[in-house]
């Protein structure tokens, strides 16, 4: 008898494709269904781990069920549909928008169709199209200090040194995490600082995986959104340091004291499941304080 965990992925990016009328944030609840079955598949977690993941990911279905019931399989796969699911993909990599979320949850969808082709069915396509398209949405002041990030250009980044391969992107993308403040609204204005740092964990593994999938070019293009994106992470007012996460409640991932609890925020999957796979990719010398990083994230989550 299988475990939940083994219809995650149908169920993930079925409802993925069916929470895009309601707009793309939706999405997530679905990709962290992707998170933790490729989690499970692609580590040797802890019992503990992966009851954690169940637990969060049937309160997401139970949280929209409407999302999450099995596709309708009277409807014919045509694998030739994929093609407009990359070129999604495409489109989101010709610049830095809502924080690469088109590639996060884009990439985890792909990732799912290509180990189930038999998902690439008219209706789960159209929806995670009209995903892709809504991510390209954002607003300009997203960033604290910035007025207008649209504007910005590869002359903007001072912080951040260039990287041109994916093991130097994850390098950069641990080695630059700033303080790690949680999000607020300053002069009602909504800014998510830590979740921001967060979302350049996504990202990058999502440029990672397309590579592994032979889209490198897009993973090439992706990379010079990436770089923006880190340099832009680093927009904190000072104001907000005395509140700042010194030390992690915890120095693993895979810590139990980690996942006793039941998250309301998706990222509490999609984070972990990102940053497992970049540390494998760090020599080994320089994994220990990459993920004492990732922990000051996951701490305050």
């Amino acid at each position: 008898m299988g475990r939940l965990v083994d219809s995650y992925l149908e169920l993930g990016v079925v409802g993925m494709a069916r929470a895009a009328a309601s707009g793309w944030f939706g999405g997530h609840y679905g990709a962290a269904l992707l998170a933790g079955y490729f989690m499970t598949r692609e580590h040797d977690l802890p019992e503990h781990v992966i009851e954690g993941i169940e637990r969060t990911c049937e309160s997401y279905r139970l949280l929209k069920p409407e999302w999450f019931e099995p596709s309708d399989e009277s409807e014919a796969a045509d694998p030739a549909l994929l093609q407009k699911v990359l070129d999604g993909l495409k489109e989101n990599v010709q610049k830095l928008r809502t924080s690469g979320h088109g590639l996060a949850l884009g990439v985890l969808a792909l990732k799912a169709l290509r180990e189930r082709p038999d998902l690439i069915r008219p209706s789960v396509v159209d929806g995670l199209v009209t995903l892709l398209k809504k991510t390209l949405e954002d607003k300009p002041g997203r960033y604290w200090g910035v007025p207008n990030y649209f504007d910005l250009t590869d002359d903007d980044i001072q912080d951040v040194a260039a990287y041109n391969t994916t093991l130097e992107m994850a390098e950069r993308t641990f080695e630059t995490i700033p303080p790690i403040a949680r999000g607020r609204t300053i002069e009602g204005i909504v800014y998510h600082l830590a979740g921001e740092v967060e979302h350049g964990i996504t990202h990058a593994h999502a440029l990672t995986d397309l590579e592994r999938f032979g889209y490198g070019e897009l993973t090439e293009m992706g990379m010079k959104n990436h770089r923006l994106q880190l340099q832009l992470n680093r927009q904190i007012p000072d104001f907000v340091l005395a509140e700042e996460v010194r030390e992690p409640a915890f120095e693993q991932i895979t810590s139990p004291v980690y996942w006793a609890k039941t998250y309301s925020d998706p990222h509490a999957l999609k984070v972990p499941y990102a940053a497992l796979d970049l540390l494998k990719r760090l020599p080994q010398e320089k994994r220990a304080k990459a993920e004492h990083e990732v922990c000051k994230l996951l701490t305050i989550m």
